[in-house]
């Protein structure tokens, strides 16, 4: 049922990953400050003259397919009201939240402007605003994942003791997950100041950033650069090991779930080798943005993976 509106879901995930890589570009090309500090216009007018420098339309362009990203969300939402009247259905919760944090979205990204936290500004407040941004971004697509998913079914219940699809396991599998989330959501932090230093400060080599990381007289953002690949490897590592492993104590009927958790653990190694190769490449703009796209990628099937396990779908 509703195959258009999911369809519609799954077309604007895409383009919601598209919209973050190319804000991504905005960072790594050092275009953030391309429109001035005036926001939602560009340098004061809604189309800047057409002899600015090529950073102005590097950020005009984010915009525009930021608000074109924002009408979307507003659609998708009265449309999910439409489709599902029943005011508890989880799809709508999540449409709701998909709107919430679409909104403080751009309210994150106009503050970075109207503060001049761009381009280079090494400030604690920069950092502070790079983090919480990524932070709302990955907020962001889990919600319309998990609307994405809730409307594929009218109804969907809790699960309770009895349809826990991990019948061998002692441990509530939910507190596992809920770590592996958590977890993640302060890797992608971590990975978010990684970033900002690796665009202010680049290495010239790898053994020059690595002891320029321990050096006390470095920039800060320098000294905590460190803390991602290590919590890369810890935190994505797990998240590999406890999908694979946790198969064998699956429900075999869990079909949608073993499926996710097999997609899950072969995407995060993938993306635990492929942050090793950006770090010893010294971080080249592809990879960047290609370490960014597989890094969401992972959330995704993360966020649905702990969909599976706290959702059933009931029957009707």
């Amino acid at each position: 049922m509703n195959s258009k509106l999911t369809r519609f879901i799954q077309v604007l995930i895409y383009y919601t990953l598209l919209v973050i890589l190319w804000g991504a570009w905005v960072r790594i090309s050092h275009s953030g400050d391309g429109c001035g500090d005036s926001w939602p216009l560009c340098q004061g007018k809604v189309i800047p003259a057409a002899g600015s420098e090529g950073k102005t339309w590097v950020e005009l362009s984010h915009r525009l397919t930021s608000g074109i990203f924002g009408l979307c969300v507003v659609f998708l939402y009265f449309w999910i009201r439409k489709v599902f009247p029943d005011k508890n259905s989880w799809v709508r919760k999540w449409s709701f939240w998909s709107l919430f944090y679409t909104i403080t979205e751009g309210l994150l990204g106009a503050a970075l402007v109207k503060f001049e936290l761009v381009t280079g500004n090494d400030s604690p407040w920069r950092a502070i605003a790079m983090g919480l941004h990524f932070l709302n971004s990955l907020l962001l697509m889990a919600s319309l994942a998990l609307t994405w998913d809730f409307s594929k079914r009218l109804r969907w219940n809790l699960r309770d003791k009895q349809s826990n699809p991990w019948t061998n396991l002692t441990i509530n599998p939910k507190k596992i997950i809920s770590a592996l989330v958590l977890g993640f959501l302060i890797l992608g932090i971590t990975g978010a100041i990684a970033a900002l230093s690796n665009s202010l400060f680049p290495s010239t080599t790898l053994i020059d950033g690595f002891f320029a990381d321990w050096q006390k007289d470095s920039h800060y953002l320098i000294r905590l650069r460190g803390l991602h690949p290590l919590m890369g490897i810890l935190i994505g590592s797990s998240i590999a090991l406890a999908a694979w492993f946790s198969i064998s104590a699956m429900n075999e009927s869990e079909l949608l779930l073993i499926k996710r958790s097999k997609i899950l653990a072969a995407f995060t190694a993938s993306g635990v080798l492929f942050g090793i190769l950006t770090l010893v490449t010294l971080a080249p703009a592809a990879l960047k943005i290609s370490h960014l796209a597989l890094a969401h990628g992972i959330w995704v099937f993360l966020v649905l993976w702990m969909r599976e396990v706290v959702f059933a779908p009931e029957k009707i």
